[in-house]
């Protein structure tokens, strides 16, 4: 599943923080993430910047391939800065700007959220939005209207399974990445697990993730069994530990390395 390698896997890392996240009020996380693919190591870094200030929210995110054998093959073609600001509403997020650019073209994709619809803009111009071969329904199709009412980008997704209430391994996130990708992360309780990850030692949550591929891929895709661990903080919000995610090419996993977490659970 290549395209969830894209989606997931190294499609994260951070920029320098907005001017809301160099503010010492409401809530702030910052963490590091190493990326291990192909049965190698830190292959990349993934971190993440997100800042909770009353009703609104802004976060940041990057991506780098830092191993050097990588790097020669691929150089700056997995290296994206994101970045996205919205509202929020108790546990729920709702993303007004959007914004990502890299990669080898150093192309710049703008989205502009609604309520009813996502507008996207590409410079240089947008790729397919899915597959006009495809059959309607299926998930190399263009997403329509519909499906785009209601989304959140991939960088909002995150930071809402921070603030959730109540079990972070029960809820859907419907998901409208790059102005072209629709799919849902679909997440259930599965147990708890004993880690001894960046500082954390202890049992973590354990959320069994589908990924449902729904519309906007240049191929059929098909759902995936992904692995998130959350661990719970005392003032009650959950930080992610570790990402599991197969691919074509193996399980892609996204481990944290160290994180900050600071100011109370946004009400």
């Amino acid at each position: 599943m290549r395209k969830l390698l894209a989606v997931l896997g190294l499609s994260m890392l951070t920029m320098a923080p907005t001017a809301h996240a160099q503010t010492s009020e409401g809530t702030r996380f910052e963490g590091n993430y190493s990326i291990r693919a192909r049965g190698v190591d830190n292959v990349g870094r993934f971190s993440l910047n997100v800042h909770f200030l009353g009703d609104n929210y802004a976060a940041n995110a990057t991506r780098r391939v830092t191993n050097g054998l990588a790097r020669t093959f691929l150089r700056n073609s997995q290296d994206y800065n994101y970045s996205v600001r919205g509202v929020r509403s108790g546990a729920t997020l709702r993303p007004s700007a959007y914004e990502h650019s890299g990669g080898r073209r150093g192309r710049v994709v703008r989205a502009a959220f609604s309520a009813t619809d996502v507008v996207t803009t590409g410079t240089p111009n947008a790729p397919s939005m899915g597959n006009p071969e495809c059959t309607p329904g299926q998930s190399c199709y263009a997403a329509t209207p519909a499906q785009r009412r209601g989304v959140i980008d991939q960088v909002s997704a995150m930071a809402a399974m921070m603030i959730t209430t109540g079990d972070p391994c029960a809820r859907t996130l419907p998901v409208y990445m790059d102005g072209r990708s629709r799919f849902d992360f679909v997440l259930r309780p599965n147990g708890t697990q004993r880690v001894d990850i960046a500082g954390v030692r202890g049992d973590a949550i354990r959320c069994a993730v589908t990924f449902r591929p729904i519309a906007g891929f240049s191929d059929p895709q098909e759902e995936e069994q992904l692995t998130f661990l959350f661990a719970r903080q005392s003032n009650g919000m959950f930080v992610p530990l570790r990402l599991e995610m197969p691919t074509d090419d193996g399980l892609v996993v996204l481990q944290a390395r160290n994180f900050t977490l600071t100011g109370p659970r946004p009400n």
